[in-house]
């Protein structure tokens, strides 16, 4: 799906009470710290929302003791 499908349908979501549901991968470390079209795309999604009363974040990373 590209940027645009992705901000087009968040948009037509803007005024609807239900939140869109988005997995958003973080890929390489680096789209944190760099200018590219990633931190863009997460961007123009944060602007084409409400604000979240809640976030959850799942995570496939833990440790255990072996």
């Amino acid at each position: 799906m590209s940027n645009k499908e992705i901000f087009d349908m968040l948009y037509d979501t803007k005024n609807n009470n239900i939140m869109p549901t988005l997995f958003v991968g973080h890929g390489n470390p680096m789209n944190a710290i760099e200018e590219n079209e990633f931190v863009i795309g997460f961007r123009n999604m944060s602007a084409a929302i409400s604000k979240p009363r809640a976030v959850l974040c799942i995570s496939a990373h833990w440790e255990i003791k072996v």
